[in-house]
């Protein structure tokens, strides 16, 4: 396998230009060739010419072509203009298929896609090129994800130089097209690729929820304009004519499913909701972000350790415009030390794709640099260097950028940590506010709470719920008698065993009603099992020894309610069941009927 690259001048000099491309290809050394064209231009003639014309000098090779949001060469970012990259193959198979009229019908071609891998014998990726970000991915590639989990699938969106181009476009030796999918299969036991991701960008400030999206558009976080987001920390107009996103290099971040998303804003619409690159979903927290140039070394060097060991023949790099927009002059450097191992050629890209092979879902991204290593047979003997990305200039040059970046991250850090210790401070004001201090049970308010809230449930669900109320006999005389901490010792260990009582089923709660008086909650609990449940709560009472007290008993009257009950009249009926228990002699059971 092998890769060569031209970046193409002008018109006339085509034929001198690809010299090196014809000589390689006349070897007769290769089975196949595929050429990538990757165009900075937005004017369609000559990148069709192009693309044309490499048609008819190589009428066996398979052509794809996109337009591109920058070119990189061997590691660095052209001056606008086309690259072509073509890669020679000694026995992998490769073929590029084009999917048309794919918006409005994005199911449909998802499984046709899909039928279409699964049919390839030996296959082992798939280069997906998609322009711009126009169709509604998310049911083409819910059909795709069907297809055999040990495809790797990686691919770009195509779109101009500009953040607010209009053109975006892919094309194959048929020429140029604006609604298709062009789909490059590689198969063959000889051919493999290692295919990853490195973003490097930190999130920034408190999680927003996602409470309206439809597809690529962030309708409403937390209820509010998706817009407010950027207006208010960033002070972004979106009534501003021209609302191309200025806030592109702080991206919104979300978790999904364990791992690390990216959403980039196109522009601001006039309702306040923001136009997004890639799928976005409701229920998701999502909050800005920042790039961290240490983040981002560290994360490129780790991937190029693993790049090194694979032994690539050739790399492909397809980066996000918003990574170019950040680094500005300094682009070269998260690109450079891939070329070091091996030819290396892409493009920025609107937005990337990768699928993640364990659960065989295509994931959209924005912010990535994506990196495609392949080879043909097993890894060379000889050594590959030791690379790491030069950094130097984030101590020189661009040193300031490193101390805001720094600043941003150590003030994050502080703010992050204090908000966590707010968070468990406000648990323990929320816990010592519902829980009673001495037998560690929900206290009165708390019960009364979580007892209406159930009456509320029976009226509207039409279901049971039994309550106990309790009182410990003769707890007086132990207050008298012991004292008031061997009375608490009594209380704490009453409560103690309520609440293993309580857990022993389903939803079950005890709570400290006041002085020697409780309640068990039992919902879903009808007549007959409440009573059982009471004698056997009373029993364990009966026959547990409290410290210097020896046995103690308690009474309890008990009422199960099913349908719309005021709350009041339940408390009375079951405090006046309580009562008859304790003027009929005490431990035992009176049920209420209400």
């Amino acid at each position: 396998m092998k890769q060569i690259l031209v970046e193409l001048k002008d018109r006339p000099e085509l034929f001198v230009q690809i010299e090196g491309i014809l000589s390689a290809w006349k070897s007769g050394n290769y089975k196949q060739m595929l050429l990538h064209i990757y165009s900075g231009l937005e004017g369609e003639k000559f990148t069709e010419y192009v693309a044309k014309t490499l048609s008819i000098i190589f009428p066996e090779a398979d052509i794809v072509g996109t337009m591109s949001a920058g070119e990189i060469m061997e590691g660095h970012l052209m001056n606008r203009g086309i690259l072509i990259g073509a890669l020679f193959f000694e026995s992998t198979n490769v073929e590029v298929f084009r999917y048309d009229n794919v918006k409005g019908n994005e199911r449909a071609v998802g499984r046709q896609i899909c039928q279409q891998l699964d049919s390839i014998p030996g296959i082992k990726a798939a280069e997906f090129l998609l322009p711009g970000t126009e169709f509604e991915t998310k049911p083409l590639f819910d059909e795709i994800d069907e297809c055999d989990k040990d495809i790797h699938i990686f691919g770009g969106y195509s779109g101009g130089h500009m953040l607010n181009s209009p053109v975006h476009y892919v094309f194959d030796a048929k020429g140029i097209t604006y609604d298709s999918i062009l789909v490059t299969t590689f198969a063959g036991d000889d051919f493999h690729v290692d295919v990853d991701k490195v973003i490097g960008w930190e999130p920034l400030g408190v999680p927003f929820r996602v409470t309206k999206a439809d597809g690529h558009k962030l309708v409403e976080l937390n209820g509010r304009h998706a817009s407010e987001i950027y207006e208010k920390f960033l002070q972004i107009d979106r009534k501003v004519h021209d609302n191309a996103m200025e806030g592109y290099t702080f991206p919104l971040l979300a978790e999904y499913k364990g791992e690390q998303w990216l959403r980039s804003a196109i522009h601001i619409e006039e309702d306040g909701s923001l136009n997004m690159h890639g799928t976005i979903m409701e229920g998701m927290d999502i909050q800005l972000s920042y790039g961290n140039p240490a983040t981002i070394v560290s994360q490129v060097n780790d991937r190029l350790k693993r790049v090194r060991a694979f032994k690539p023949q050739a790399v492909l790099l397809y980066s996000c415009i918003v990574r170019k927009a950040f680094w500005e002059r300094y682009v070269d450097m998260e690109l450079e030390p891939f070329a070091q191992l091996c030819s290396t050629s892409g493009f920025y890209t609107w937005g990337e794709l990768i699928r993640n092979c364990e659960t065989g879902e295509i994931v959209e991204h924005n912010v990535t640099q994506l990196s495609i290593a392949m080879r043909e047979g097993e890894p060379s003997s000889a050594e590959l260097p030791d690379v790491l990305v030069d950094d130097s200039v984030l101590r020189g040059p661009a040193a300031q950028m490193r101390r805001l970046t720094s600043l941003v991250y150590t003030t994050m850090e502080d703010l992050q940590k204090a908000q966590s210790d707010l968070r468990v401070l406000n648990e323990k004001l929320r816990l010592m506010a519902e829980t009673d201090a001495l037998t560690g049970l929900i206290n009165r308010g708390k019960t009364e709470e979580a007892i209406n809230n159930l009456l509320q449930e029976s009226a509207t669900k039409n279901t049971s719920v039994s309550l106990l109320m309790i009182d410990i006999d003769h707890f007086k005389s132990v207050n008298d008698n012991y004292s008031h901490e061997i009375g608490d010792v009594v209380l704490k260990e009453t409560a103690a065993i309520l609440k293993e009582a309580a857990h022993e089923h389903r939803d079950g709660r005890a709570g400290r009603w006041g002085g020697e008086e409780f309640f068990v909650i039992l919902p879903l609990v009808e007549n007959e099992e409440a009573m059982e449940i009471a004698e056997s709560l009373r029993k364990r009472v009966e026959d547990h020894v409290f410290p210097e007290v020896g046995h103690l008993t308690i009474s309890m009257g008990v009422i199960t309610i099913k349908g719309d009950v005021q709350g009041k009249d339940i408390f009375l009926c079951v405090d006046k069941a309580l009562y008859e228990a304790k003027e009929s002699g005490r431990n035992r059971i009176v049920r209420a009927e209400i």
